[in-house]
């Protein structure tokens, strides 16, 4: 199951510093390594035309069929939520299901319970599913989530629904200001009574960088979900074979011990580490540093700091054993701030685990926007890229600097610069394996900023994740996984297909059942808009 996440809103902070460099920041691919050429990918391509207004997008098998469906949801002219659900039959996508939700629905997502994939609702302290026999919603959990629309009218798709425990069913993870509901599932298809966990957001009476509301005063909405989301980590810590819960409160660690019922223990157990870091996930930057001059934290008019930021914890050395993860940002702007990755392998201990106080592995990744990755100018991917069994790690990052401050304003367009990172004997080397250079053609002034889509993904079905990026607003290209260092081949699939701004709105997903991931393009840039999708034979 896939859900497209609608566009973040509002005046947040987030908000706010994309648009403010967009305004700041305001070609060719290189890509080191092998010269293998792989198959080309066909595709077959389909359209369909939705609302003029921006719509929620989701897809789900909610219908019968040998095809996954598309479902939309906006609001129009008189209010009204109005959901569409597609599904692909004679070589169209045509509307199947067409229904009104309920008057002040603030979020849909995609749920899988009781053996179907299923249109998640909320309005009025419920959450409801929709039932397209009858096409009504039905109610599945009555709960009360502190949600604030972005005022626009518009419903955003919000990640709620995911498999906690591990046991292959949808739970509902629900982020609140005291901590975060959690509901299971269980293998008849129903949710246990939500229980909270975790400790209160620690920033919650702090103003942000170049905000005037504090973190509380801003709420829970589109924007900020993911933030709260990002402080829920997830690792078997006493290695029972079980995933428990992990929060990081102020000075250790709180775990809830999941049991061989898939439950969670609502009791929480603290434990401290050696591993050093500041705070807890990259979104602390906007609150830590919330006395400096936003105008001096800009253009790096200040003392140099440095902060570490618990990122994750995960497997990463393949000994069944979870790590943990930190970044470390220095610099003194804003838009130039180098990062390392520190890894601190996990070892067993009686009951537990304990990380190591000095990094086992070190990445230190040459891109300059590591500050800014809350924002989504900076991002890491942490896969197995090439089936071999070792986690590998890339790097995404706007290209900031003059150049990439005059291509963003003159030719409105974004460069980006991938860094592929492969682990070998337990480490990874000082140099990345591979780099890929994405700078997209200049365009005229009046068009928006192009951000480039960067995906991984298995298009093929042989089991090697495919990279996939986006060279201009026409072009689409596909380098292949191949059995070599660099993971991705030199010469790129090209596809001539029109891909709009924001590369949130090109996403894969598997459409058609067949485990080779297709192409879902959400154009907005037409009058009506139309949705894409291009599936892999």
């Amino acid at each position: 199951m896939h859900k497209q996440r609608e566009l973040p809103r509002g005046l947040s902070n987030q908000h706010r510093t994309r648009n403010l460099f967009a305004a700041l920041i305001l070609g060719g691919c290189a890509v080191g390594g092998s010269t293998s050429v792989a198959a080309e990918v066909a595709f077959d391509r389909y359209e369909m035309v939705i609302g003029p207004k921006r719509e929620a997008v989701l897809t789900g098998a909610f219908l019968p069929g040998p095809f996954k469906n598309v479902a939309t949801v906006g609001t129009d002219e008189n209010g009204n939520h109005r959901l569409r659900i597609f599904a692909l039959a004679d070589g169209a996508w045509k509307v199947a299901v067409e229904a009104t939700l309920r008057p002040r629905t603030l979020l849909v997502d995609a749920l899988a319970f009781d053996g179907h994939d299923r249109l998640l609702t909320y309005a009025d302290g419920r959450l409801n599913w929709f039932d397209p026999a009858s096409r009504t919603e039905r109610l599945l959990l009555p709960i009360e989530i502190r949600f604030r629309a972005s005022g626009d009218g518009g419903i955003p798709v919000i990640d709620i629904a995911r498999d906690l425990n591990g046991n292959g069913l949808d739970d509902l993870l629900i982020p609140d200001t005291q901590g975060f509901w959690i509901s299971t599932q269980a293998v008849d298809g129903t949710f246990a009574e939500p229980i909270r966990f975790g400790p209160p957001e620690p920033y919650l009476g702090t103003v942000g960088l170049a905000e005037t509301r504090t973190y509380g005063a801003m709420g829970i909405n589109a924007t900020t979900i993911p933030w709260y989301l990002s402080r829920v980590h997830q690792a078997d810590y006493d290695r029972d074979g079980y995933r428990d819960l992990v929060f990081w409160n102020e000075d250790h660690f709180d775990v809830y011990f999941q049991n061989e019922h898939r439950q969670f223990n609502p009791v929480a157990q603290a434990f401290t580490t050696d591993a050093p870091f500041d705070v807890d996930g990259t979104y602390a930057l906007t609150f830590v540093y919330n006395d400096e001059s936003t105008l001096g934290f800009i253009l790096g008019i200040r003392k140099k700091t440095q902060l570490t930021m618990l990122h994750a914890l995960r497997d990463m050395n393949g000994d069944g054993i979870a790590d943990l993860i930190t970044l470390s940002l220095e610099g003194r702007s804003l838009i130039n701030h180098r990062g390392t990755y520190q890894v601190h392998f996990g070892s067993a201990t009686p009951g537990g685990t304990a990380f190591a106080r000095k990094a086992s592995a070190a990445i230190k990744p040459g891109g300059r926007a590591g500050a800014l990755q809350a924002s989504g100018y900076s991002s890491l991917l942490v896969q197995d890229f090439n089936g071999d069994g070792q986690t590998d790690v890339l790097f995404k990052d706007v290209a900031i600097g003059l150049f990439g401050m005059v291509r963003a304003m003159a030719g409105k367009s974004v460069a980006l610069d991938l860094e592929f990172y492969r682990m070998e004997d337990g480490g990874y080397a000082r140099q990345p394996t591979a780099k890929h250079k994405i700078r997209p053609r200049l365009y005229p002034k009046g068009a928006g900023v192009f951000f480039p889509p960067v995906l991984i993904g298995d298009l093929h079905g042989d089991g090697r994740m495919d990279l996939v990026v986006g060279k201009g607003r026409e072009e689409l290209h596909i380098y292949a996984g191949i059995d070599a260092p660099d993971a991705f081949a030199r010469v790129p699939q090209t596809l001539s297909i029109a891909l709009p701004d924001d590369e949130r709105d090109t996403q894969l997903v598997d459409l058609n059942k067949d485990a080779k991931q297709d192409i879902l393009i959400y154009n907005r840039f037409t009058t009506p808009h139309r949705l894409t999708t291009l599936i892999a034979r």
